[in-house]
């Protein structure tokens, strides 16, 4: 079968990158050919572009980058070695013509913040599936809203309640989701893993690095602000070791996707506020501690941890974890997720 998978745009997120090569490692071990929609902002008109060459040239200074640093140098191999993607879709028109372009069967939306309305919003309802025709397959594996607040208004929510109608199956990453789309739009929805945790720790093993650190050391992963995170790191309970930092709120060069894997896997424990940084502590069955991230928002995180029956941790970053427990969790889990997935693809 054919299938291609549209999801955030492969930049410099660790966890929206991963999710998407297991996605497609997945699928791909159950012999399906799959094909990423590499969807980008809409192309400017014309007219548009010419003023904005001319307001360039008069006010230079204005539209000068402060630090044009490439944050993404050392990550684009790893997406363009792994991740088969289409040619930049930057139109309404190339959006509308992908699927027969690519001859394909199905389209899967998913995972990770798809459905956030202050991303999504500005694709139209092109993360809803509203391109591909009726004979295609549409499906969402664990889509997520982000918030735990449904940001639509009457009118978007009309328009995706009658495009969620023709999915065959829709899947999310969190509880929250669940209620959300039932309480505004009446469709009931599956709660599955997310596709990092449908592969285990040696699925990853030919895209981890070495060991980089000889001697004991902390990771610390970290998508808030920089203030909220020193706060972390200064207490004392987390002041003694060494401490290795990816934050990404740095305007600076990020390691690679094999360097953030290996930081990981050779950790004594990891500090985040992170969903990804979570779960592959999980994978790695690494003690951690995880702080709140008002902004990112925490539903998926304690979705994901209540899963597993860890959701003290949320609240007592001390709590340990019992990996005995959570790998049999864990397991069962992956079988459900995995025979949901199968069975749409039949």
């Amino acid at each position: 079968m054919k299938i291609g998978i549209l999801t955030h745009p492969l930049k410099s997120n660790y966890g929206g990158i991963l999710q998407c090569y297991a996605l497609n490692f997945y699928l791909e071990k159950k012999g399906h050919e799959t094909i990423v929609l590499n969807r980008k902002t809409n192309k400017e008109l014309f007219i548009k572009r010419w003023i904005r060459c001319i307001l360039k040239f008069i006010y230079p200074a204005h539209y000068q980058k402060s630090n044009p640093i490439d944050t993404t140098i050392n990550i684009r191999p790893f997406v363009r070695k792994h991740i088969n993607q289409t040619d930049e879709l930057d139109t309404n028109y190339k959006m509308k013509n992908v699927c027969c372009k690519y001859n394909l069967d199905t389209v899967i939306v998913g995972s990770d913040q798809v459905w956030r309305r202050d991303y999504a919003i500005n694709f139209g309802y092109n993360y809803f599936l509203d391109f591909a025709p009726s004979q295609i397959t549409k499906i969402s594996y664990a889509a997520s809203f982000g918030l735990s607040n449904w940001m639509y208004n009457q009118k978007e929510t009309r328009v995706i309640t009658k495009l969620l109608q023709e999915f065959k199956g829709i899947s999310v990453r969190e509880d929250d989701a669940i209620l959300l789309l039932k309480n505004n739009t009446g469709i009931e929805a599956k709660h599955v893993l997310d596709p990092t945790l449908l592969l285990t720790s040696s699925d990853y093993s030919t895209i981890t690095n070495e060991r980089k650190i000889n001697e004991k050391y902390i990771f610390v992963y970290w998508l808030g602000t920089k203030e909220d995170m020193n706060k972390v790191l200064n207490n004392k309970d987390n002041s003694d070791k060494r401490a290795v930092i990816v934050n990404l709120r740095d305007n600076i060069a990020r390691i690679s996707i094999e360097d953030w894997l290996s930081y990981i896997k050779y950790a004594e424990y990891i500090i985040t506020d992170s969903f990804h940084g979570c779960a592959f502590s999980i994978i790695y069955n690494k003690q951690f501690k995880v702080y709140q991230n008002e902004s990112g928002g925490n539903s998926r995180i304690y979705s994901l941890l209540k899963l597993l029956e860890i959701e003290q941790k949320l609240n007592d970053p001390k709590y340990i974890i019992n990996y005995d427990i959570v790998n049999k969790n864990l397991d069962n889990l992956r079988i459900v997720s995995k025979e949901y997935l199968n069975n749409l693809l039949t």
